[in-house]
């Protein structure tokens, strides 16, 4: 379909299948994480499910303003614009609000909400002109539900979907489309990083995720809905 698709968080997991679903359709992906060889490796990876020429690795962080700001420069120069950006970077911790450490609740929350906040503030402005976009932020389950010892997660991704309501508002009769996604628990390192012992067969595959972001990328629902992904 010859998309943009700028894609954050995207070396693994959800990101990583995502990224792979959009070259599988005929789509140009921008991936990037804070890791170098992780960027390189799934870009490997990657070209196994489209050509490699669709397929641009970036390294940088979500959390900080002046990556953001050269990651959407790398690809404005090498693509010509962004048509569709996936928030997908995320982090947490399985810990108590006593246990939680300051420099871990900032991490979690910097990272799962400021980095949307920073990537839409510079893509915006760019689906304005363009008079068309979509955004889709990963928000989860636990966006809607809080849960023990998940209190710096909750709290993120609750604020991504106050966030992504509140600037689908904004936008609305500009052509725009932004959504949140809820997956429950999905098969991910991260997932399993967390030790919480659930069985392989109760996850969802990162892949399943993938084919329900793809399909709301193609912009159908109303902007600030969000789609629960749990089996």
């Amino acid at each position: 379909m010859n998309r943009i698709v700028l894609i954050s968080g995207s070396t693994r997991g959800i990101g990583f299948s995502t990224a792979a679903e959009f070259l599988e359709g005929g789509d140009q992906v921008v991936i990037f994480c804070r890791h170098k060889e992780h960027v390189m490796k799934a870009t490997s990876q990657l070209a196994g499910h489209g050509k490699r020429e669709n397929i641009l690795g970036l390294v940088g962080d979500v959390r900080r303003e002046r990556d953001v700001r050269k990651i959407v420069s790398r690809c404005l120069k090498h693509f010509g614009r962004i048509d569709i950006l996936i928030n997908n970077a995320g982090i947490a911790a399985y810990k108590g609000i006593e246990k939680i450490t300051q420099k871990e609740w900032d991490g979690i929350l910097d990272t799962n909400l400021k980095g949307c906040f920073l990537f839409m503030r510079h893509v915006i402005p760019l689906m304005r002109k363009q008079g068309k976009g979509i955004i889709i932020n990963i928000s989860s389950g636990l966006g809607v539900l809080g849960e023990a010892y998940f209190s710096a997660y909750c709290a993120s991704k609750f604020g991504v979907i106050g966030l992504t309501q509140s600037v689908a508002d904004e936008t609305a009769n500009t052509g725009l489309r932004i959504y949140a996604v809820l997956p429950g628990a999905v098969n991910t390192k991260l997932h399993w990083n967390l030790h919480l012992g659930m069985a392989p067969s109760e996850l969802l595959a990162p892949e399943y995720v993938a084919r329900r972001i793809y399909g709301l990328a193609e912009g159908k629902r109303k902007s600030g809905q969000s789609l629960t992904v749990y089996s």
